[in-house]
């Protein structure tokens, strides 16, 4: 079995979702003390990083899905960052829709993204990197913006070829989760960063994080 592997640095999210909540702990984790007590593994809203916390509060009631602000609740503290690796079958099951509830929450600033997202390279655009968007959709987006900025998710997907925008997100948020992307748009890859020492210069990631300049 890999090794997993955690890591503490960069940003924290102090506002997550509940993925799957282990009331007996988790058997599988290399933690000792996360192997019998209770146990959330969650996603961040802002950085959308992957975390176990501890449930020092036994007597709350924590739902699958459940939104908690790490700042205001009580009984329930941060433990360590996880990788996409971690993730139990019941965490990776609540993913796709903990992630669709949050990008209708961020509506704004993923129609942010769409409205100011620039070319990465002479011969990459950021758009290119969802899935989807090649050449064709590419120029039809950046010809809709420059005649008048998306408002919405209905306005980008009414004046592009673009359907469900929301789950096109989703998509990539995950396969950058899976650490397996050169551009990170939306997730801070804190554990590719650890390692940039170790990567030859075509290796090194990137991080952009679009969210983050709203």
């Amino acid at each position: 079995m890999q090794r997993r592997r955690h890591y503490r640095e960069g940003p924290k999210d102090d506002i997550v979702y509940v993925l799957d909540y282990m009331r007996e702990g988790n058997p599988l984790d290399r933690h000792k003390f996360h192997s019998n007590k209770p146990l959330i593994q969650a996603v961040g809203r802002d950085f959308f990083t992957l975390c176990e916390i501890v449930v020092q509060d036994t007597s709350k009631d924590i739902q699958l899905e459940q939104r908690i602000d790490l700042k205001e609740e009580t009984g329930i503290m941060f433990d360590v960052n996880i990788t996409y690796e971690d993730l139990t079958s019941v965490a990776r099951d609540s993913l796709k829709r903990v992630l669709y509830t949050i990008l209708t929450e961020k509506e704004n600033e993923i129609i942010k993204f769409f409205n100011n997202a620039g070319p990465l390279t002479l011969k990459l655009h950021s758009l290119e990197l969802i899935p989807s968007i090649g050449k064709k959709t590419l120029r039809m987006l950046l010809e809709e913006r420059r005649k008048k900025p998306f408002e919405n998710y209905k306005d980008l997907e009414s004046r592009t070829s673009i359907k469900d925008v929301k789950n096109l997100i989703v998509e990539r948020i995950i396969n950058e989760m899976k650490g397996e992307e050169k551009y990170y748009l939306f997730v801070y890859p804190s554990a590719l960063l650890s390692e940039e020492n170790k990567r030859s210069p075509d290796q090194q990631v990137r991080y952009v994080g679009y969210l983050e300049k709203r």
